[in-house]
């Protein structure tokens, strides 16, 4: 597709950015920093691609620019709730690495809805974001093309992509399961049972776990869809009567279940144990206070902040998780 502000000064058809990329060896993303960003790129990198630039005649078209150039000081962040805090610190740690540089956070959220998603991700970009930061990645292929034609910076956090569309920080939520299922089957547990919804990050979560309670050699362990909050958490103590440990894919959840487990005169940890994951505040102070796989959403925050900025250094970070044994199992 043609960049709308050049000026064809060889008679021809003007060149595009994609190919002032391909010339340089360098993204569109990328180029589109030098023109907008340049401090931002590395000196090498801004010089490759501005010799590009000259090689092929690319020449901003400075009228036309001037419209352009009217940077909207906005990054868009697509959550999947707000309603559940665990993805507060990732907000927050956002926040603070662009705010003080004059960004504007716009936030948004799919509710896990998939149709919702994508009109959600049509709404952010039409009003012309620098950046879009989500937790995850597309739900759909309609999305990722819409975020791949808009040639901005974007950055998938909470997970791990293997082809991100540019830039990725978060943690193997596969491996959180396993962790969480060797840990249950190190301790003598031997029913064991997964909460949480079914969207793609909590369901690697449920295969680490399964798989590794496998190749324990304990009885397969049960997965319950019920929900994402502490209510559902609640409501999934009265399917756990045979199990003796139970991971929910967050700790609202958790903290639900456990909430569920003192009418049914069920002692934690002696009867059940129980793991959440995300290291929410609440956890820690709760007693017995609440096992959990600590996530540093805050961390993952400030880092696709950074990623946004620059592109220096790995675009395809893990951050990793720690697994906190408490007194809940």
């Amino acid at each position: 597709m043609d960049d709308p502000n050049l000026i064809d000064t060889k008679g021809g058809a003007a060149p595009t950015l994609a190919q002032v990329a391909a010339r340089a060896g360098v993204s569109p993303i990328t180029v589109s920093r030098v023109l907008r960003l340049p401090d931002m790129v590395a000196r090498p990198t801004r010089e490759r691609v501005e010799a590009a630039m000259r090689a092929l005649g690319y020449v901003p078209n400075l009228v036309a620019g001037s419209l352009a150039s009217a940077r909207s000081r906005a990054v868009g962040v697509l959550v999947p709730t707000v309603a559940n805090a665990i993805f507060a610190d990732t907000i927050q740690g956002i926040s603070d690495a662009l705010e003080p540089l004059g960004y504007a956070v716009v936030l948004a959220q799919s509710r896990y809805d998939d149709t919702r998603e994508e009109k959600t991700l049509a709404a952010l970009l039409g009003r012309r974001p620098e950046a879009l930061i989500m937790v995850g990645s597309p739900a759909t292929a309609v999305g990722g093309e819409m975020l791949r034609r808009a040639r901005i910076p974007v950055v998938e956090t909470w997970d791990l992509p293997v082809n991100p569309i540019d830039a990725v920080v978060g943690f193997d939520n596969h491996a959180a399961g396993a962790a969480v299922a060797q840990h249950f089957a190190a301790t003598g547990r031997r029913k064991l049972a997964f909460i949480g919804g079914d969207d793609p990050r909590a369901t690697r979560r449920w295969m680490g776990f399964h798989e590794m309670a496998q190749e324990a050699g304990l009885e397969p362990p049960r997965r319950l869809v019920l929900g994402r909050n502490a209510r559902a958490g609640v409501a999934a103590v009265a399917e756990l009567a045979d199990s003796d440990a139970v991971f929910a894919a967050n700790d609202a959840l958790a903290i639900g279940v456990l909430a569920g487990l003192r009418p049914a005169n069920r002692r934690v940890p002696d009867d059940i144990a129980v793991v959440g994951l995300g290291d929410l505040e609440i956890g820690r102070l709760i007693a017995p206070s609440l096992s959990t796989v600590r996530i540093d959403g805050g961390a993952i925050g400030r880092t696709a902040g950074r990623l946004i900025l620059s592109n220096e250094g790995s675009r395809h970070i893990n951050l990793g998780f720690t697994l906190l044994i408490r007194h809940t199992g």
